[in-house]
């Protein structure tokens, strides 16, 4: 194959760049350029590896993070940079530029209280729109853990979710859902929901219709990152032990309250979580957990939050589901989507991963609360 040196092409139709997938790269030497249509972007190749045409320099895209997205759209823009970290622990983000950049921070979601508890509730969320970065100064990072799952047992409450961080700014873990046996949602991020026995009051929760039939408010939330937990109670208007416990609270909403049995509806539902488009199209981020229930004919499990809660698990004390029941489903758009209950099973639905959601409320075993994450754009 011939080497052009030193040649203008003085044409006005096109030159053609030769196509093919990452997997079809070619054995690489500076200067390459290529059309990859795995992701329709030009790229060239340099020493430190194929890096996309953008518009952006070299110069100027940062280091830190799990995955970095080049060329995503956002609001009607093209051309942004996203380094997105999803693994717990600590991190560094360093930045190639001086000036601002978008941020999007969820704490870790809490896990759901066991034996017939309240949802889990979600991590708590910050997004700033303009933090001031320096060129070559790195910033720490955190990823909040999930609140670690609940094994069976009448005791224990749901387990706090871990905080994320980003330089100055700290999302809170979530509140673990309140249990059997007036074990109190706790509070976080967004608060766990409600337990389903006696004298269990979160603390400032989000109160139920009344107190007659032991209602347990749902542990608070904290102000400007999420919303309190809803309540729970132990018996239904007929006197039965119902045991339904609140929804966990979401970083959009409170976690719904129990009105009375296990019915169809948003009775220890979820709270939803909140809308974001930092990744260039829209997700629901920090749903809480829905609540578990155990008795009633029409019983129906509660659902997790729009955002990736949790579902929250149905039992009639038989491991199957009730007549008439319904089963649970996960919350929805989310970057993972939560885990519904398909049947009176022991355990809660799970938490999607990397949203930041609270695990659903269960009749024995909860599952783990969904990990945070920390979204960099500019």
């Amino acid at each position: 194959m011939a080497d052009l040196k030193n040649t203008i092409i003085n044409d006005t139709g096109f030159l053609t760049l030769p196509v093919g997938n990452t997997a079809q790269r070619p054995s690489p030497t500076s200067g390459m350029i290529r059309l990859n249509n795995s992701n329709n972007l030009m790229e060239f190749y340099d020493s430190g590896g194929w890096r996309p045409i953008t518009g952006v320099s070299k110069g100027s895209i940062g280091s830190g993070g799990q995955s970095i997205l080049y060329n995503a759209s956002h609001g009607g823009k093209h051309g942004g940079v996203i380094h997105i970290f999803t693994t717990t622990g600590n991190h560094t983000f360093t930045p190639a530029f001086s000036g601002t950049v978008e941020v999007l921070v969820v704490g870790g979601g809490a896990s759901g209280g066991g034996h017939l508890g309240g949802g889990g509730g979600a991590g708590g969320l910050i997004f700033n729109r303009s933090y001031p970065v320096s060129n070559g100064s790195g910033i720490n990072v955190t990823v909040g853990t999930g609140g670690p799952a609940n094994n069976y047992g009448r005791s224990p409450p749901g387990f706090q979710g871990g905080n994320s961080v980003f330089g100055s700014l700290t999302a809170d873990g979530g509140g673990g859902g309140g249990s059997w046996d007036g074990n109190a949602a706790r509070a976080g991020g967004s608060g766990g929901g409600g337990c389903t026995g006696s004298n269990g009051n979160g603390s400032n929760g989000h109160t139920g219709p009344n107190n007659s039939r032991n209602t347990n408010m749902g542990g608070r939330g904290v102000t400007g990152e999420g919303f309190p937990g809803g309540s729970g109670i132990r018996f239904n208007r007929q006197g039965e032990d119902s045991h339904k416990g609140g929804g966990g609270g979401g970083a959009g909403g409170p976690g719904w309250s129990v009105e009375d049995d296990c019915h169809e509806g948003r009775n220890g539902s979820g709270g939803p979580g909140a809308a974001n488009d930092i990744l260039g199209y829209t997700l629901y981020w920090a749903g809480g957990g829905g609540g578990a229930c155990h008795v009633g004919n029409e019983t129906h499990g509660s659902s997790g939050g729009i955002g990736g809660g949790g579902g929250g698990t149905m039992n009639h004390g038989q491991p199957r589901r009730p007549p008439g029941g319904k089963s649970s489903t996960g919350g929805g758009m989310a970057y993972n989507n939560g885990g519904g209950v398909n049947s009176s099973g022991y355990e809660g639905g799970t938490a999607g991963a990397n949203t930041g959601s609270g695990s659903g409320g269960a009749y024995g075993s909860a599952k783990i609360g969904g990990t945070g994450i920390v979204i960099v754009r500019y």
